[in-house]
């Protein structure tokens, strides 16, 4: 045996003490924070350590030009000195980065040099690091879903039933990322720092995807539908990705209007919730085709009736502005009117955030309008505007095969119900 052996031999002890001592010191901390009833602070601190690291990885980037952004980090024995000098080192990076966003534009190197840095101060901290590298922990991942619990447990083959227990828990911990950069919890002045969960949330994702393709698809018989299913995800999420990266969050961090940043936001939250949340239902359905959205998500129901009814006041008000266009008479004008105003007050708000500034422009055009001629002109323009919004709700995945095809037009028959 070599003396480099040797001293390795020698150092095998420590290292394995080191590392039982560490996870020690972990469990302690976790016994902590759920006696604290602070798992969703702890679940927080975890992702942002994750999120910071992951957004200085180019290809997670949302952007046409290298943007900037960042934070610094640790070292220490125990979880609060680690998380101490967490914070003195943020502050340090905060003056840096301060001065850095001044420039037009920041070098490739620069950039990714901030985020070497980052990804250091890290690891610095040994717990921290443990904290990072063990992904799946029992206080806050678990699936709590009776429906879905029972779908795992009830896979007999051990290999199976491993897998999809991952890939469940995966997209449910990507559902939970997306509650830290949902608009409706977060403040105007932090809307930005939601660009660093959705660089963490595409890295994930990218990860569970290759998970699939090159450990779950192998193993899995070709001709079944959960082979099927597993390889839709392959194929269709990068799409959704897509949506969010390449358009809806391109070059968000210089956008200065806040009804631009929100509306981005939104859609890019509202994309991947949909998709994630649909993605589990298809994989609960290929255990058991019996499943409904509304057995796993509380809020897939009211999001499902919401739509419908979404479809069917947008069919209605379509009805009403071709109904004055065939009659252009007062009453028919007072019919549109009537029904515009009722769905500004009611039916709006289901609306994507970005379109409600269109529609109140022709709410307020159509009201203040003073004369038929001049109305009819406008309702032809707005009947566009409907249909165009018609449709989009229609290719909401949560009404695919619920009714009216995507590209069927709404129309008195299909979208007005008879009275009684």
């Amino acid at each position: 045996m070599s003396s480099q052996d040797r001293a390795e031999e020698e150092e095998r002890p420590d290292r394995e003490l080191r590392s039982e001592f560490l996870r020690g010191q972990m469990r302690h901390w976790m016994d902590q924070v759920v006696a604290a009833g602070k798992t969703r602070e702890l679940f927080e601190l975890e992702m942002w350590l994750r999120a910071f690291e992951r957004f200085f990885r180019i290809k997670n980037q949302p952007l046409s030009d290298v943007d900037p952004y960042v934070e610094k980090l640790l070292r220490q024995a125990s979880p609060e000195a680690g998380l101490t000098l967490l914070r003195d080192a943020l502050e340090d990076l905060h003056v840096l980065l301060t001065d850095l966003v001044r420039l037009s534009r920041i070098p490739y190197a620069t950039f990714t040099s901030v985020g070497r840095i980052l990804y250091r101060e890290i690891r610095r901290s040994h717990l921290l690091a443990l904290l990072i590298d063990r992904k799946f922990k029992p206080i806050h991942d678990r699936i709590t879903n009776p429906a879905v619990g029972a779908i795992v447990r009830g896979i007999h083959d051990g290999g199976a039933r491993r897998q999809a227990a991952k890939v469940f828990l995966e997209l449910f911990r990507l559902l939970h990322y997306l509650d830290f950069a949902d608009p409706e919890r977060v403040s105007e002045d932090e809307l930005k720092n939601t660009i660093l969960v959705f660089a963490l949330i595409t890295s994930e994702a990218r990860l569970l995807l290759a998970y699939i393709e090159r450990r779950v698809l192998k193993t899995v018989d070709p001709e079944s539908r959960l082979h099927e299913i597993y390889d839709s995800f392959v194929y269709s999420l990068p799409f959704e990705m897509k949506k969010v990266i390449s358009t809806e969050l391109v070059d968000i961090s210089v956008a200065r209007q806040p009804d631009i940043v929100r509306a981005r936001v939104e859609n890019s939250h509202g994309i991947l919730k949909d998709c994630f949340q649909q993605s589990l239902v298809q994989l609960g359905q290929a255990f058991d085709p019996l499943i409904q959205g509304r057995d796993i998500f509380e809020d897939f129901t009211a999001k499902f009736e919401q739509s419908v009814e979404l479809r069917e006041q947008l069919g209605r008000l379509v009805h009403f502005v071709k109904e004055f266009q065939a009659h252009r008479d007062e009453t028919t004008a007072a019919d549109m009117k009537e029904a515009i105003s009722r769905f500004y007050d009611t039916d709006m708000k289901y609306l994507m955030y970005r379109d409600w500034s269109g529609f109140e422009l022709f709410f307020i055009e159509i009201l203040k309008c003073p004369s038929l001629s001049a109305l009819l002109q406008i309702s032809h323009r707005f009947e566009t505007f409907l249909s165009t919004l018609h449709r989009e709700v229609q290719k909401r995945s949560i009404l695919q095969n619920t009714g009216l095809g995507v590209d069927d037009e709404p129309t008195a028959e299909t979208q007005l119900p008879e009275e009684g």
